[in-house]
């Protein structure tokens, strides 16, 4: 697993690729929407409007505390509608109930600028760090977790039947990670990112090339998942994928189980943890992972500051306070007060004091 200063990393290496501010002015044009002009208790509706007047009919959910904040720019360059997105976590699910009155027969491209996202999508989960790609097809269900403290995003929106036209079926190519130190990913990445920022500025024709290219490549990155003649899906990855949505969905609970989850799908205990064993891992330790994952970004987040650590643990799941300060010196190497010390004083924020810490 990734330690702590993974994401840092990944940025410097991604950002190293494009020219200076690039990442801070990707889309300069176009419709800009944002929270901050809505009074706090009215933001999450908002947002919920923005999300599905932007992107496609989703449920939207926050995933952190305090007031919620978002904005989006957007505009469209050739057949590719090109959006920015900063926001707090959340999750956005796009599920059976909207695809019964769906008329959208879109792909989006997900490329990330900063925070953590996990795409699950097919059978298939993709966890991306800034710099990495994903594609997501609306013409099925999926469940995307934006992860924080503080989420930025960059989305290619365009008609399924352009990634067809190349050659390519996105239903194969769905959730799918394209690391940005991949050969392609190096390629593709910083070139999406330029496009999108100059586009506008070059005009209508260059931009449409520039669209045109921008297609091309992300052909060429999904070919080995996408091909017409592609295999069929490994057996169980449907099964997986629904397991892991409801992990992700339930993580809260603290009384989640192997018993409880292998239930809720009628499946037998050996088939649930033989899904995860074919994943190199468990389901104690995926579920643990999430969770201590959850914790890490909340306790960085100046919004939480006031939550004792305690009470961010059992909010995912882990009341055990000192059970959660062992899993997360293990997992990170520092205690959860440590953690949260170092992170608020990056960003200018004074711990709350308030209350006596149970943590060490």
């Amino acid at each position: 697993m990734r330690g702590p200063t993974t994401d840092l990393a990944r940025i410097d290496k991604f950002r190293a690729c494009l020219p200076e501010s690039t990442v801070l002015a990707l889309v300069f044009v176009g419709r800009v929407l944002s929270t901050e002009q809505v009074a706090p208790r009215d933001r999450i509706a908002y947002w919920h409007e923005v999300i599905c007047s932007t992107f496609i009919k989703l449920d939207v959910a926050q995933t952190s505390g305090g007031s919620f904040r978002g904005m989006v720019r957007d505009h469209e360059v050739g057949p590719i509608r090109a959006t920015r997105i900063v926001t707090d976590p959340m999750t956005a699910e796009r599920s059976r109930r909207h695809l019964r009155a769906a008329e959208e027969d879109v792909c989006l491209l997900a490329l990330q600028l900063r925070g953590r996202t996990i795409g699950h999508q097919d059978g298939r989960r993709a966890v991306l760090a800034p710099g990495d790609l994903a594609l997501f097809d609306s013409t099925r269900p999926y469940l995307v977790d934006f992860q924080g403290p503080r989420f930025d995003h960059l989305v290619l929106q365009f008609p399924r039947a352009a990634l067809r036209e190349r050659g390519i079926e996105a239903d194969g190519a769905t959730a799918r990670r394209i690391a940005v130190d991949s050969m392609i990913g190096r390629l593709v990445s910083p070139f999406i990112v330029n496009a999108t920022r100059v586009a506008d500025a070059a005009g209508p024709e260059t931009g449409e090339r520039l669209a045109e290219m921008a297609l091309d490549l992300v052909a060429t990155a999904l070919a080995p998942f996408g091909g017409l003649d592609r295999p069929p899906p490994a057996p169980g990855e449907e099964l997986l994928h629904r397991v892991e949505l409801y992990m992700q969905l339930h993580l809260s609970d603290p009384g989640l189980s192997p018993p409880k989850v292998a239930a809720a799908h009628n499946i037998s205990l050996r088939q649930l943890h033989r899904l995860f064993a074919r994943e190199g891992t468990t389901f104690g330790r995926r579920l643990r992972e999430e969770r201590l994952r959850r914790c890490f970004d909340d306790l960085a987040s100046p919004l939480l500051a006031a939550r004792s650590i305690a009470e961010i643990g059992a909010r995912w799941g882990m009341p055990d306070a000192p059970g959660l300060s062992r899993a997360f010196r293990a997992r990170y190497g520092m205690s959860p007060r440590e953690h949260r010390r170092a992170a608020l004083a990056m960003s200018g924020t004074a711990p709350h004091t308030a209350r006596p810490e149970v943590l060490a």
